[in-house]
């Protein structure tokens, strides 16, 4: 199968995805024609001693064989020789990933996901609130646009994954008189968003906006290649598009994959895709009327975690 953020061919697949609770509550895995089922909690790697074998046998030969009903255990995760991404085989549509995100960190996605995964509960609410995350990631991408403030042109500007609007920067409240908000989520504004310059919209228009943010947004969908194409479109020619991810593949796991080794697995939750360095840069370069301008990558404390966040710009050209 072709890669599904570069388009590349060169790609290999593993069964190394392992669906965490959550994602299992919310989301219809049993579409995904690559998972794989078990009746055993894990591969058993050695076998077990000649007396354990022997026990095994007297009890299948006098009792009735106890068959526990099959599970859902692996699936199958596709590594791209080209981009790097480490994505699941399986595509899941925007209306299969709903689920996630209509309700996306409220009061309900809250209580659901800590049902199934307790440890949140210590994290809950400091996920995409806490001071550090918000003055951290807004001052870099305030200093990473100034630096490439010569591209920028007038007009108006969309934030494609915005949520309650906490993640626009200060430079585009300076730079744009009107900004836009297109998420998949029901977050109304967060009280500290200027109302009077920013507005949640159900529906984007094509070819009328001259920026573009799409930030940490593409490790949580299906087709990130799709995704960026149907971003373009909603550009201007020569307006520009600021891509922000975590950069959260390694070079232990890339070498994991290579080597076939499948334990342990890879969780797949809301951050489906991996990415390293090269990723989104690979993505640019394979995407019609897109080039690239710039791009950075640093270490943030976001308060509850600290992660390596890459930053990229491009300008559509055609």
């Amino acid at each position: 199968m072709s890669c599904r953020v570069c388009g590349s061919l060169d790609t290999r697949t593993l069964p190394i995805g392992k669906y965490e609770e959550f994602f299992r509550l919310r989301v219809d895995t049993s579409k995904d024609q690559f998972q794989l089922f078990a009746r055993a909690d894990s591969i058993q790697i050695r076998k077990a001693s000649i007396p354990v074998r022997a026990l095994r046998k007297i009890g299948r030969m006098f009792g009735p064989p106890k068959r526990k009903s099959p599970t859902p255990f692996r699936t199958y995760m596709q590594s791209c020789g080209s981009c790097h991404a480490i994505t699941p085989s399986y595509e899941y549509s925007f209306d299969d990933l709903m689920g996630l995100y209509h309700d996306y960190r409220s009061e309900t996605y809250n209580r659901d996901r800590i049902s199934v995964e307790p440890s949140y509960a210590k994290l809950a609410k400091h996920v995409g609130s806490h001071q550090f995350e918000i003055t951290g990631r807004n001052s870099a991408v305030d200093n990473f646009l100034n630096k490439n403030l010569t591209h920028f042109p007038t007009g108006i500007m969309i934030d494609y994954g915005g949520s309650d609007g906490r993640f626009i920067p200060s430079f585009a409240y300076q730079q744009f008189d009107r900004i836009y908000i297109y998420d998949a989520s029901s977050a109304p504004l967060h009280e500290s968003v200027n109302a009077s310059k920013v507005e949640k919209i159900a529906s984007p228009q094509a070819q009328a906006y001259s920026f573009l943010t799409c930030m940490h947004v593409l490790e949580h969908v299906g087709n990130p290649m799709a995704l960026i194409a149907e971003a373009t479109q909603l550009l201007i020619p020569g307006g520009l598009m600021y891509i922000e991810v975590p950069l959260e593949l390694t070079a232990s796991t890339r070498e994991d994959f290579e080597q076939k080794i499948i334990d342990p697995p890879l969780g797949i939750h809301e951050h489906m895709n991996r990415f390293d360095r090269i990723t989104i840069p690979c993505l640019f370069a394979t995407s019609p009327n897109l080039e690239l301008i710039d791009q950075e990558d640093s270490i943030l404390n976001l308060g509850w975690i600290s992660g390596l966040i890459g930053r990229y710009l491009a300008r559509r050209t055609g």
